[in-house]
């Protein structure tokens, strides 16, 4: 078997030592997850991991009206065995599970002016071992909805009673209404910006920004009185409240659709669901002419919104906003209007079905999230009331998915209490302790899942007061409707000296102590699937390095808004600790991707190797194009921004605990370049060695020595690539305006182009007061640290290897003899078998 891999390694080296290994999958994509929807999923006969499926496709361009969609177990797809469904979007949740077998769809397309198009045939398997889970019909839905009288959203009359009880003796709840009753008499909220701004001097495109930055939630604080009132009632029974619902129902109905203050998607969104949630539980009290002011005004709303929606964010791989806050209201709203409005029930039914086709958007079922743990945050509440309010309309626990039982360690191990996060992701810099809204989630999550892990984190959060949950104000409505006590679930911290991986998202998280930040070295690596868009950053196989609950090497730099110049320049893509190639960042858009292909954990290593092979090219997206013209970023080579070839970026990540992070690149491109190794902090960083720097967080030190076959040119500044302006004059935690201040950036740089690069990084960590690990170059070219020989070929013309290993029996051994499959990786740990790693796709890509 030797003999065999000495062969492939001798071919690979006559071929520049570029080609692909028998342990690789090469993804040739241009993107794993376009902007929009470009094939039929499920398809080439893929064994589907739910059952029943939900059958997705393009939506088929300018006019269409709608679809004919069959499903079939034969091929022929015979009348009398072929499901038929004809609908207006481009989206079919299968919610009765199927016979175990092979089945066949296709779709015929309709559109204005157009013959009918009939896709492919596309063909897919469902075996016994496909999770079933099954879920009402639409149209069971809304019949089981329609049959409700008012009020219905949250809580059915017959039910009312029962909730009261429990709110009488609920704390929270008493203090809500405390609270309420101070503000029963209060006039209606003006129109107003929820945070003035001055707009002198701006350019037309930051002016429209900051306009609608300066009304950000004016939607949910012109209808706060009316939701705190409707769920006062709801409690209450006091027809008092209901009275307050109408008087404040009518000023919001009469806000113009269309102005400053009302016209941003949050607005707008937040409104109509404030005036459904009203109508919900009031519309009793209301004069035949106030129904139909109230109506009227969410039907307007929600009518854009639909027709917004439909053939568009089915399709979209990840529309922010909508997953975010407005989804959820407009679902909501086709709850609660249902049989007043008519335009409510398609809207009732294309929310199910696309809640029930494509959720988990932004991941698979591992629990990750893709845009990181700010914008996260963003997506919490929904990812809790929709599940939440569809089993109680149903019967159907909505929780029951792996996406939400492996939510939990996502929590944990992506952001431990008193700790910074990952340092990935729009607004990452902000994210150095878990928000009370991740305290309130956590808690909700524990109680709907059962989850051991989700009760200890949340217990971490609350602290030992428990009425510290109460500030979790976005999970109030929530821990005063569910019968589900505090109490219900045992915790159960993580241990220590463990890793969690989340390839489907694209996070490999790695700790010596999860559950205690103080002693935790955390490190975060990354390469997403899903690409470089939304809220995730042109970061493809960067990584953060925490100690003690501390940033020591991350990302740098301000998030403003998507437009921003610093944002886009440096922001997203050279502020992180990647790669660059002839100066050039990784391109932002759905077509720069990366995606994690092998890992394991051991209690004496974690290893994980990532592929950012596609994370360099011309920018393609046109909403990316858009947003750099009108920010009047030009897209030049000047600017860092373009193309530079580059075919392998495969970088592995080794976590030797406790203190020790080795990190080896393999690079190449189609012609020659220079490459550019980046490290950042937001501490200073000095130079202690040709190519060695290190900085202090205040608790540790680190040190990182890098390694290659020639010398590297170091660049160490403060500055960044584009300044970073506060022009928005956004404020942090204690409310004051932020300084944006410089951080740190070292470069190392090959002085010669080359075809292909290889690069070997040794970090050291040091506790204060501790002794650091020695680090020794031998003759041979070896190194070693502390209890570990590290071996790794550098000349990028001999085929890649490295051997990491210690006398206990730990190793790592990439592409080594030891191989049975060219490119494997040997793992190897004491008292345990061994096991070869072969590259793996993600399953949220297949």
């Amino acid at each position: 078997m030797k003999r065999i891999v000495i062969l492939v390694a001798a071919l690979l080296a006559a071929s520049g030592a570029s080609a692909q290994l028998p342990a690789e999958q090469h993804l040739d994509k241009t993107a794993l997850r376009p902007r929009y929807r470009q094939w039929m999923q499920p398809a080439g006969g893929v064994a589907v991991t739910q059952n029943p499926p939900s059958l997705l496709w393009p939506a088929g361009g300018e006019g269409v009206t709608g679809y004919r969609v069959e499903l079939s177990p034969s091929a022929e797809f015979p009348a009398g065995r072929t499901l038929v469904s004809t609908q207006p979007w481009a989206v079919w949740a299968l919610h009765e599970p199927l016979a175990a077998g092979r089945y066949w769809w296709r779709v015929t397309t309709f559109a204005e002016g157009r013959d009918p198009q009939r896709s492919q045939t596309c063909e897919f398997v469902v075996t016994d071992s496909a999770r079933r889970f099954a879920t009402p019909t639409g149209d069971e839905l809304v019949r089981r909805v329609a049959a409700q009288p008012h009020p219905r959203l949250y809580v059915t009359g017959d039910h009312l009673a029962e909730l009261r009880q429990r709110a009488a003796s609920n704390p929270e709840a008493r203090e809500f209404l405390t609270r309420s009753r101070a503000k029963i008499d209060m006039e209606p909220v003006p129109v107003a910006p929820t945070r003035p701004r001055d707009t002198t001097g701006m350019s037309p495109f930051q002016k429209r920004s900051l306009i609608n930055f300066m009304y950000h939630k004016f939607g949910e604080v012109v209808t706060q009185p009316i939701v705190d009132f409707s769920l006062a009632w709801l409690l209450t029974g006091d027809e008092a409240w209901r009275t307050a619902v109408v008087r404040h129902a009518r000023h919001v109905a009469a806000l113009p659709v269309d102005s400053d203050a009302t016209s941003e998607d949050f607005n707008r969104s937040a409104i109509m669901y404030g005036l459904a949630f009203g109508y919900d539980t009031a519309c009793e009290r209301m004069t035949p002419d106030e129904r139909a002011a109230v109506l009227e005004a969410i039907r307007v709303r929600g009518e854009r919104f639909f027709r917004q929606y439909v053939r568009d964010f089915e399709c979209h791989s990840m529309d922010n906003h909508v997953w975010q806050h407005t989804f959820r209201n407009f679902f909501f709203t086709a709850l609660a209007t249902l049989g007043d409005l008519p335009e409510a029930e398609r809207w009732l039914r294309y929310c199910y079905e696309v809640w029930c086709g494509r959720f988990p958007i932004l991941g698979g079922d591992d629990g990750g999230w893709h845009d990181g743990s700010s914008y996260m945050q963003a997506n919490l509440v929904t990812f809790i009331y929709v599940p939440f309010v569809l089993t109680r309309l149903t019967g159907v626990d909505f929780f029951d998915l792996p996406w939400y039982d492996n939510l939990p360690s996502f929590l944990v191990y992506s952001f431990p209490k008193d700790s910074y996060a990952t340092g990935f992701g729009d607004d990452y810099e902000k994210m150095t302790s878990p928000t009370q809204l991740y305290m309130g989630f956590a808690d909700a999550l524990a109680r709907e899942t059962g989850s051991g892990l989700a009760r200890w984190y949340a217990d971490r959060l609350i602290g030992p007061d428990p009425t510290a949950l109460y500030r979790s104000k976005g999970f109030t409505l929530y821990r005063i409707l569910t019968d589900k006590p505090v109490d219900s679930v045992a915790p159960e911290a993580p241990a220590r000296n463990t890793s969690r991986f989340y390839p489907d998202a694209g996070f490999s998280l790695m700790h010596t102590d999860p559950a205690d930040a103080s002693d935790d070295l955390m490190a975060a690596f990354f390469a997403l699937p899903f690409g470089s868009t939304g809220h995730a950053h042109a970061a493809h196989n960067g990584f953060t390095i925490n100690y003690g609950g501390r940033q020591l090497f991350g990302g740098t730099g301000y998030y403003s808004n998507f437009n921003d110049r610093h944002t886009l320049l440096h922001y997203r893509t050279r502020g992180h600790n990647t790669i660059l190639a002839d100066g050039l960042a990784q391109v932002i858009g759905e077509n720069g991707y990366g995606w994690l292909a092998r890992f394991a954990d051991t209690e004496a290593l974690t290893y994980t190797l990532g592929d950012a092979s596609h994370a360099y090219d011309s920018i393609r997206t046109p909403f990316w194009i858009d947003r750099m013209q009108k920010s009047g970023v030009e897209y030049t080579r000047e600017n860092g921004l373009g193309d530079p070839g580059v075919t392998r970026f495969r970088r592995h990540f080794l976590f030797l605990r406790p203190d020790v992070i080795v990190i080896y690149d393999e690079l190449a491109a189609r012609e020659p370049v220079t490459w550019s190794w980046l490290l950042h902090s937001h501490h200073r960083l000095t130079r202690c060695g040709d190519s060695a720097v290190a900085a202090s967080n205040g608790v540790a030190e680190g040190r990182m020595d890098l390694f290659s076959t020639g010398d590297l040119e170091l660049t160490l500044t403060d500055r960044f690539f584009s300044p970073a302006v506060n022009w928005k004059k956004r404020t942090g935690p204690d409310g004051r305006v932020q300084e944006y201040v410089n951080q740190w950036h070292s470069s190392f740089t090959t002085p010669e182009k080359h075809a292909a690069q290889r690069f070997l990084a040794i970090f050291r960590i040091t506790p204060d007061g501790g002794r650091t690990v020695r680090l020794k170059r031998h003759s041979d070219g070896s190194f070693r640290v502390g209890a570990w020989t590290v071996r790794a070929e550098l000349d990028a013309s001999r085929p890649p290897r490295l051997e990491v290993m210690d006398r206990r029996g730990n190793a790592v051994l990439y592409n080594t003899a030891e191989s049975t499959i060219g490119g494997s990786t040997l793992i190897r740990q004491a008292d345990a078998p061994e096991r070869e790693l072969v590259d793996v796709v993600p399953a949220s890509v297949r």
